[in-house]
């Protein structure tokens, strides 16, 4: 009954290990390669205060931006991240 209990056990403990194995290589690759940015140099120059994240007020200076600024905001947050600028140029 140990011996049975001890496996169980085992293949417990194996089980959990690999799907935490399989967990942190994913975040690992999800992180491990950025994609890059094409709108970055834009927000940059935008992000008047750099607190990455554009107000209404900072987007406003790209005339692009002043009707499409609110259907761009996604989460409807009242700013535009830097992937909510980068849809505009795809």
């Amino acid at each position: 009954m140990k011996m049975v209990a001890a496996l169980l056990g085992s293949a417990s403990l194996f089980s959990v290990l690999v799907i935490a194995k399989g967990s942190i290589e994913a975040a690992q690759a999800d992180t491990a390669a950025p994609t890059a940015n094409p709108a970055a140099p834009v927000f940059n120059q935008l992000d008047r205060n750099a607190d990455g994240k554009l107000s209404f007020l900072e987007a406003r200076q790209d005339a692009r931006l002043i009707d499409t600024f609110y259907r761009m905001d996604l989460d409807l947050d009242g700013f535009l991240s830097p992937y909510e600028l980068g849809r505009l140029s795809n």
